[in-house]
């Protein structure tokens, strides 16, 4: 059994690992895309998964380890049960999450001054649309 706080700092100690806001709530991120957290209500690690089918195989062979809630039903992600999880099993499955994600491409990002002239283009459109 782990702590909120012990399966956070497991996520964090996964090379290349890093920590922002997604959803408003602390995660951690590995090569810009989400990883883990663990989840605000439920005792529980929000991971994703490659895919639906990967997710279902998960939940179907140790299904007191992983489940999900009708907020999931729709996405590749399962939580994790805390009081079942292991500091060896999170790392792996953390480790097996992160090759998936080395191995996918990188994500491209405009650049911020991009990102800020293109806000600044939305509200012109915005403005313009109004005034009719």
């Amino acid at each position: 059994m782990l702590s909120k706080a012990e399966a956070h700092k497991i996520m964090l100690a996964i090379p290349g690992t890093d920590e922002r806001p997604w959803f408003n709530q602390p995660s951690v991120f590995i090569h810009d895309r989400f990883l883990a957290k663990t989840h605000h209500k439920e005792d529980a690690v929000t991971l994703q998964v490659g895919s639906m089918e990967m997710r279902d195989m998960m939940l179907e062979a140790e299904p007191k380890l992983f489940y999900i809630t009708d907020h999931y039903r729709k996405f590749p992600f399962v939580l994790v049960r805390l009081s079942a999880l292991t500091k060896p099993v999170l790392k792996d499955l953390l480790l097996g999450r992160a090759a998936q994600l080395a191995a996918m491409k990188p994500i491209k990002r405009a650049p911020k001054a991009a990102k800020k002239k293109i806000a600044q283009t939305s509200k012109k459109k915005s403005a313009k649309t109004v005034k009719r």
